[in-house]
């Protein structure tokens, strides 16, 4: 309730009026109910005379109908059925609008936190460490935004609308049983304790199973995703009967277990409903005894109100029940919800961080260190200088922390120990969005977004004028295959680029690099897996984009780092060779070793 309390707050007003039109269409109910003791006055009419002299003894409510009845009927009984025909359609019809304006504004107040939760999930999303997303499924993590927020709106959100309204109308018709009869609506709420048992008893476990049943939907989010991304491995070694098995298992234990979750949350509304009958039969024996022996002042007419109040506050006591369930059900969502925003984020800036304004010296790794979890150091130790303008190049086999060195250097991660200084000054003293404005990027697996050729160069940089993603695009030739796509700079290139050729996603990238004239450049060898004509164009793109850079680059390829400033070799973490290529083949260690797996000469 907090959780859904705290996101309610902002529209107070809108509640405020939710409330205002459901009580008025609660109160316009009973006024309907109320009128029926007349309607039967009118439709029976027994002694006129005596029962149009209210008695001494009688209470407010039932001097009143008298009054009303007295009035009506010297309209003769015909008008006075006409008349009041028209009364009450009239009272159903203020009922109706008024219920209607209710729902309305609570319609608009459940949209609106649902964009508001939806939005506070992207936000985290996006401010979460990377470490968060390597140790997390994806298909966990969209569930949240999907499944989770749609049964959050469906279970909690609902349930806390139909629970305000069921509350409210129970309140009200209470007030008005205890205003016909209080020793009757004593005796019924002597009643309801029992029925509050057994409804109790029935959704007592249903958080702990709705949570697993949250869990086991986001692990078939998973699955369905793994699937939709590995399906040409899947195809390839033809394992379809095998990922249809897994999938089917899940699904199974999925559905049996949600088959559960319903099965004790729909038992709870005919159980309600047979007590309610169960209530109502009760009321029926004692009021007509009541009625019988003239106790407590009760007429025939008000008994008659009193049975039809009863009744119309089943219902609410029926979705009181039910909402209850429905909360205990929708608890999970919020569980898991309040779980995700509450994960620890990626470092913030301190106060004091300034602005980076480019790299004018050198770059220095200062005896860093770095694990991924406590106790295996990734990186131990490194103690590295890179003037400004020059080309470094980290070459070592795979697992040597290579690619963990460089997102260091973006702050995708903190140091265990040790310092990164740019220019002198700890690299924690600039602002992160600033010093990644200065660092451009090109990866061994290119990422472009389902967008235009366009809107990818230019991501990130919307101000950038056609004329300068044109430039960008020519300096990573690019600019020649872009015109020969159906739409030119305007073609959608599916997901991550798949109309496009391994070399075209390059290039588009490097474009992307281009436009945001980095100081710094990580090259995570981008040409590896590339063929030879799309590599020549792809370091060609290269070349130009290096050229007067800081670089650091990743070497799958040794032939590529040649003529590099610096080459240093990792192994297991550490520097063990730093030096040109001459240098190093000089030194018969580890570099030439690599140079010779392959075959390089």
């Amino acid at each position: 309730m907090s959780f859904t309390l705290q996101h309610m707050k902002p529209y107070a007003i809108r509640l405020a009026a939710y409330g205002f039109f459901m009580l008025l269409s609660v109160i316009f109910t009973m006024a309907t109910a109320l009128s029926v003791a007349d309607f039967l006055k009118i439709l029976f009419p027994t002694d006129v005379t005596s029962s149009a002299v209210p008695a001494s003894d009688a209470s407010l409510l039932s001097q009143g109908l008298q009054q009303l009845y007295v009035w009506l009927i010297s309209f003769g009984p015909k008008h006075a059925l006409v008349y009041f025909s028209i009364i009450l359609l009239g009272l159903y019809s203020l009922k109706n609008v008024f219920g209607y304006l209710s729902v309305v504004q609570m319609a608009v107040v459940r949209c609106n936190i649902v964009r508001d939760i939806r939005g506070q999930l992207y936000r985290k999303a996006m401010r979460l460490p990377l470490s968060y997303y390597s140790k997390s499924r994806r298909g966990d993590i969209l569930s949240r935004f999907a499944g989770d927020m749609t049964e959050y709106d469906e279970s909690t959100l609902a349930s806390f609308q139909q629970l305000f309204a069921a509350i409210a109308a129970i309140v009200l018709y209470t007030a008005m049983l205890f205003y016909i009869s209080v020793k009757l609506t004593l005796f019924v709420l002597l009643m309801l304790p029992v029925v509050a048992f057994v409804i109790s008893g029935i959704t007592h476990r249903l958080r702990r199973a709705s949570t697993e049943l949250q869990e086991r939907n986001s692990f078939l989010m998973s699955l369905m995703e793994e699937t939709i991304i590995g399906l040409k491995v899947i195809k390839a070694y033809t394992a379809i009967d095998f990922s249809n098995r897994r999938f089917q298992k899940a699904d199974a234990a999925y559905a049996r277990l949600r088959t559960r979750v319903l099965r004790r949350v729909d038992l709870s509304s005919p159980v309600s409903d047979f007590l309610g009958n169960c209530v109502v039969i009760a009321i029926i024996l004692f009021g007509s005894y009541m009625v019988i022996n003239g106790d407590s002042g009760i007429t025939p007419e008000l008994f008659v109100s009193y049975i039809m109040m009863f009744v119309l506050m089943i219902p609410p006591a029926k979705e009181l029940t039910t909402a209850i369930s429905q909360m205990k059900k929708g608890r999970a969502c919020v569980d898991r919800l309040q779980q995700f925003l509450d994960e620890p984020e990626a470092v913030a800036d301190p106060a004091e961080a300034s602005d980076f304004k480019g790299l004018s010296q050198q770059i220095e790794f200062r005896d860093l260190c770095f694990a991924y979890t406590p106790g295996t150091d990734v990186l131990s130790h490194i103690n590295l200088v890179i003037p400004q303008g020059s080309n470094v190049a980290l070459v070592g086999s795979s697992g040597s922390g290579k690619s963990t060195l460089a997102d260091l250097l973006m702050r995708f991660y903190e140091p265990t120990s040790g310092q990164i200084l740019l220019d002198g000054q700890p690299i924690q003293s600039y602002r992160i969005a600033s010093l990644r404005r200065h660092i451009g990027v090109v990866a061994q697996t290119t990422f472009l977004f389902n967008d235009s050729v366009r809107n990818n160069i230019a991501y990130g940089m919307p101000h950038a004028t056609d004329a300068q993603i044109e430039a960008a695009a020519r300096a990573a030739h690019a600019h020649d295959f872009i015109l020969q796509l159906p739409e030119g700079y305007d073609t959608y290139i599916g997901d991550s680029g798949a109309l496009l050729s391994g070399g075209q996603r390059q290039r588009i990238s490097i474009a992307r690099a281009i436009l945001s004239e980095p100081d710094i450049l990580i090259f995570d060898e981008a040409t590896s897996a590339l063929d030879t004509e799309s590599e020549a164009l792809v370091q060609q793109a290269l070349d130009t984009l290096l050229s007067g850079r800081t670089a650091l680059v990743i070497a799958h390829r040794l032939s590529t780092v040649r003529h590099a400033d610096l080459i240093v070799v990792l192994e297991q973490g550490r520097i063990v060779e730093t030096g040109t290529h001459d240098q190093l083949i000089n030194l018969h260690g580890r570099y030439e070793q690599l140079v010779q797996l392959q075959k390089l000469t």
